[in-house]
């Protein structure tokens, strides 16, 4: 299952929970493309904001999924900062030194800003409600 949602201003919710069907997969790349066209889109200046993603279980996606979002990770890379200021992944029953793995592994170390891990929605909520406006350096809190 794939949801999409906006629920605070400054916070867009990705939540991802068990093996992803072919139309979730469909809302995850549309939802990726709304993300990227938000800021081009707006006649009113647009803040970056937090992404949050939750991911329950084994959030297994098809290749066919994983291979366009790899395409739109590479056509964005250098303009995510633009519309993202930071990323927080929620895993509620993560192992010991999970948080450490998600915050050095190869897709943190890709993107412009930090990427934090919380162990509940509600501890990502108040890391997004104090997270700064403009991308938080790697080593920022």
């Amino acid at each position: 299952m794939f949801r999409y949602s906006r629920p605070v201003a400054n916070v867009v919710l990705f939540e991802m929970s068990g093996p992803q069907s072919v139309a979730d997969g469909a809302a995850y790349i549309r939802a990726l493309h709304d993300l990227s066209a938000s800021e081009t889109t707006s006649s009113v200046p647009v803040l970056p904001v937090v992404l949050i993603m939750t991911v329950d279980g084994q959030a297994d996606q098809d290749h066919e999924t994983r291979k366009q979002a790899a395409a739109w990770f590479k056509q964005n890379r250098g303009r995510l900062s633009q519309f993202l200021c930071g990323a927080i992944r929620v895993e509620p029953d993560a192992h010991d030194g999970h948080a450490a793995h998600v915050e050095n592994s190869n897709f943190a170390k890709m993107l412009p800003f930090a990427l934090k891990h919380a162990d509940s929605l509600e501890e990502a909520f108040v890391m997004a409600e104090n997270w700064p406006v403009s991308p938080a350096p790697k080593g920022a809190f």
